[in-house]
């Protein structure tokens, strides 16, 4: 597969760069276990951000949403991009526009540093789905061509054994150093930042200045 291909799973230009070099894979569960390597381990803030902006994926909540709740849903929408400088993003999948927007609600009370890695663990899910749609697409080409042969590959990234499991490294970025072992059911409630929110939230500013995230599809 090529990095055309792993666009339209990612917006990132770095995940579907990596994905790329990486393939071919041997399964599905493969390419997707190199994915969430990939989105946890070699990318960045910047690049979760340019992920995020590249999808109007809010626009998508806007259309699921009842006209009851809609003003609400965008409201609540707009007070939440103005506090963490991104959009917000869930993935939808299973999930009622009451329920998304609960969630929202829920998540508007948490820190910087909590949720930007509770927004990355959200967008990881919706990529593992467009990658299992374009490895469905994929085969289906492959068996209307009649093409039956397929490459077998070790499950490596770059030489190293792929660990599975969902140990994460500490993202680094321009100075921002955050540990991704947050306790996500114990959001503090104090109204003082500590020192690595500030660094968090000064990130996402800046990052926010690089990317036009308020782009209309």
């Amino acid at each position: 597969m090529k990095m055309k291909d792993f666009s339209s799973c990612c917006a990132s230009t770095t995940f579907a760069k990596e994905m790329a070099m990486a393939s071919p894979f041997s399964s599905l569960e493969h390419a997707i276990s190199v994915a969430r390597e990939i989105w946890f381990r070699k990318m960045n803030v910047w690049c979760w951000l340019e992920a995020i902006s590249g999808r109007s994926c809010f626009n998508e909540y806007l259309k699921m949403a009842n006209e009851s709740i809609m003003h609400e849903f965008y409201e609540w929408g707009s007070m939440y991009e103005k506090k963490f400088g991104y959009v917000f993003v869930t993935c939808a999948s299973g999930k009622s526009s009451e329920d998304i927007l609960t969630e929202l609600k829920k998540r508007f009370t948490n820190k910087h540093a909590v949720e930007l890695d509770i927004a990355s663990q959200e967008e990881v899910k919706f990529i593992e789905l467009q990658i299992t749609q374009l490895f469905s697409k994929e085969s289906s080409q492959t068996v209307n061509n009649g093409d039956g042969n397929c490459e077998i590959v070790n499950n490596t990234l770059d030489g190293a054994k792929i660990d599975s499991t969902d140990n994460l490294d500490d993202i680094s970025s321009t100075g921002i150093n955050m540990s991704m072992q947050f306790d996500l059911n114990k959001v503090s409630e104090e109204d003082n930042k500590t020192s690595d929110d500030q660094q968090v939230e000064d990130g996402v500013h800046v990052a926010k200045q690089r990317f036009n995230l308020n782009k209309k599809p």
